[in-house]
């Protein structure tokens, strides 16, 4: 049993990857990468425990991905795939931050005037208020 969940979880991991434009050697290092995250005892073995918490930290980013994309999306009110100046503007988080907000040149990584999405989600983890890292922390 064990043997078969940790194949389908390589196969799991590995095959978003095959397809992705990345090249072969860095989808192979972040497969590896994830199994040894999830391999928290370092055995080289994922064990039921091990895939369940690292499968449910992964769903849990994938949610947390397409929360993030359907946020994206819905501001982005000319559809250019990307969040310029006027739209910066209507973010929750920018508005949020009144007057004290950073300016959306901050974000802009690439400097072409708007966020990517990949830039956009920076700007969240920058200005997301942090959750509690578990029972009885403070902010």
């Amino acid at each position: 049993m064990s043997r078969r969940l940790a194949a389908i979880a390589l196969a799991l991991v590995l095959s978003p990857l095959a397809n992705a434009q990345q090249g072969k050697p860095a989808a192979i290092d972040q497969a590896a990468a994830t199994f040894k995250a999830w391999d928290k005892n370092g055995n080289g073995q994922l064990s039921p425990v091990e895939f369940r918490a690292g499968w449910n930290q992964a769903a849990a980013a994938a949610k947390t991905q397409a929360a993030l994309a359907r946020q994206f999306a819905a501001i982005d009110a000319n559809h250019d795939r990307g969040i310029d100046a006027s739209e910066y503007g209507n973010l929750v988080l920018v508005k949020n931050a009144g007057k004290g907000a950073p300016p959306l040149a901050r974000f802009d990584a690439d400097g072409n005037g708007k966020l990517a999405f990949p830039e956009y989600v920076k700007l969240v983890e920058a200005l997301a208020p942090r959750q509690a890292a578990g029972p009885g922390a403070t902010k």
